[in-house]
């Protein structure tokens, strides 16, 4: 690959990103304000002895009674300079602070429950395909097609009723808790970096991950499991076992480094799908995270607190598919920069 080729195929790509980013920014902005109900309703008291001009002055600081054309301009202005202004809603804080103070528990839900995909898909398809037409090979390609074709709020639904109680009056039967991030009731509402609060958090997060992380897992087994099939029959690999190389030495040299270019863009691709199945996950489990935040927005037409969730959410899909393509440059010679 010719650095002349890589830093055209770097701005092209780059170009694409911004491209898209902004229309995914327009369409945005205009879906939210199809949304039926006026927003300042949420925001004033239901007293009929509420001051009117309070309402006008919450009218002309979120800028709406301004034309959808100039509220467009005000939004795309602010967009660029990092300006996401304030909540409608929770006490009318900014923006950028309640998104941030979210954002972590959901990139701890979304980051536990990617390793544990890759690792241990990765692991089971591969080995699956070792294991081709084995009792193995059958039972967890059967697992896998169960979990890849059960939705989200189901699996959740089923842990729960497993998880929270003990079935058959086992008392051995491991239990989680039910809701939240940490015990508040023990430890306070207010996160401390201590050990008890740290372990607190991993109970409490135990089933939304694993919710989160079973469809995905069955559908990167599958997919590492075919592409790996499919690799084993090359005759480089007939060629290598002939040469006394081992099993792992099979795998680790020839059968995972062609079978890979598939993972990666699967991977890519599944970052929308986490994305989705956290939001559902957060809700279900009351898990105080983006998709959390995104529903009680939608009940209450917050709608800067939507616009900055729907671009983010966006963003990282881009991003991640972005980075994916770079990655499989590198790893397979035998894509051609176009």
């Amino acid at each position: 690959m010719g650095k002349k080729s890589f830093r055209r195929m770097m701005a092209r790509r780059t170009i694409n990103v911004v491209i898209t980013i902004l229309g995914i920014m327009t369409l945005n902005f205009f879906l939210i304000h199809l949304m039926p109900g006026e927003p300042i309703l949420n925001m004033v008291p239901k007293d009929p002895k509420f001051d009117e001009s309070l309402k006008w002055e919450l009218v002309d600081k979120f800028h709406l009674n301004e034309s959808v054309a100039e509220q467009y301009f005000i939004y795309m202005y602010n967009a660029v300079t990092l300006d996401w202004g304030t909540s409608y809603m929770a006490n009318a804080r900014p923006v950028l602070d309640i998104i941030i103070n979210d954002m972590r528990w959901t990139l701890l839900l979304v980051g536990a429950s990617t390793v544990f995909t890759i690792f241990i898909g990765m692991g089971i398809g591969a080995y699956a395909a070792f294991r081709r037409g084995r009792p193995f090979d059958l039972m967890s390609s059967a697992v896998s097609l169960f979990f890849y074709g059960m939705p989200v709020f189901w699996c959740a639904i089923i842990l729960q009723l497993l998880f929270t109680s003990q079935p058959l009056g086992l008392s051995w039967w491991p239990q989680f808790p039910l809701s939240g991030y940490f015990d508040t009731d023990t430890h306070g509402s207010e996160f401390k970096w201590t050990l008890p609060i740290l372990l607190s958090v991993a109970e409490y997060l135990v089933l939304p991950s694993i919710t989160l992380a079973l469809a995905t897992v069955a559908g990167i087994s599958l997919v590492m499991r075919s592409s790996l099939v499919d690799v084993m029959t090359e005759d480089y690999i007939v060629t290598a076992r002939a040469k006394g190389c081992s099993d792992i030495q099979v795998l680790r040299r020839h059968a995972l480094p062609n079978g890979l270019p598939p993972m990666v863009a699967l991977i890519a691709m599944d970052i929308a799908f986490i994305i989705g199945g956290a939001y559902q996950v957060e809700v279900i489990f009351s898990y105080p995270g983006i998709g959390y935040r995104t529903i009680q927005a939608i009940y209450s037409l917050d709608f800067p607190i939507l616009q900055f969730i729907i671009v983010i959410g966006g963003v990282a899909v881009v991003f991640a598919n972005f980075i994916g393509d770079i990655v499989l440059l590198y790893i397979d010679p035998r894509i051609k920069i176009s």
